[in-house]
């Protein structure tokens, strides 16, 4: 059983990676070549052709290890809520459901929380001395919301009443992550890119990195619905 786990998991991420890279070859790099072109430009440089080249060969690649580390995430969080569902519907459609909610709650979580703080930026956007501080502070913010998420569905499950659980919950990730964005400092860079390429690259991001867990939630209940482990949950210690 936990072989079927580990290769449902590895083929979601293939699958769910190679979408992404390609998404990402097509909608995101183009912001990128425009602002990288724009830097060039103010910096009285030309752009090194063969560098972007090689950047954008390695994107399928980039795509497949970062849809692998993902789905192994995914698939152990789908593995633990499958072994706690009281629920005897085992229905393709209704494990399917379960996955793609469980996928999008995560995304909301890991990226789009910590893009509300700190939104995605093209290449050429920020002081590349503060590159490590403002890594940094994204990594705390993104852990403090996985922390928090985390520790508070664990508790769900000590609430009595569904609704009264759901409420619980939402409200206290809602109180902390405000707390967070009011006490977390904000980007240290001003930032200065035109618009229409900074709005594009952030939309396309969220779109790529939306699609990536979606398809990743997809597949990963579909397999596990298709070889049976939905119905052969593992026993809860």
């Amino acid at each position: 059983m936990i072989l079927n786990i580990i290769a449902v998991a590895l083929l979601a991420g293939v699958v769910g990676g190679a979408l992404y890279g390609l998404m990402n070859l097509a909608l995101v790099t183009p912001y990128i070549d425009r602002a990288v072109e724009i830097e060039a430009s103010r910096l009285g440089e030309s752009v090194d052709i063969a560098f972007r080249v090689w950047q954008k060969q390695g994107a399928i690649l980039a795509g497949l290890i970062a849809g692998v580390a993902y789905s192994s995430l995914f698939s152990i969080v789908y593995a633990y809520m499958a072994s706690r569902s009281s629920s005897s519907s085992t229905t393709t459609r209704t494990t399917i459901s379960s996955g793609i909610i469980l996928a999008l709650i995560i995304w909301v979580v890991l990226y789009l929380m910590p893009a509300l703080k700190y939104p995605a930026n093209p290449p050429a956007v920020g002081d590349p001395e503060t590159i490590y501080y403002r890594q940094g502070i994204y990594i705390a913010y993104m852990l403090i919301s996985g922390i928090a998420a985390l520790a508070l569905a664990l508790l769900r499950m000590r609430l009595v009443g569904v609704l009264s659980r759901n409420i619980a919950m939402i409200a206290a990730y809602a109180v902390i992550m405000l707390g967070a964005y009011m006490l977390m400092p904000p980007n240290p860079d001003a930032i200065d890119m035109a618009e229409d390429i900074l709005t594009g690259f952030r939309v396309t991001s969220a779109a790529t990195s939306l699609a990536l867990w979606l398809m990743i939630g997809f597949m990963t209940s579909l397999l596990w619905s298709r070889t049976g482990l939905i119905r052969r949950r593992m026993p809860t210690t």
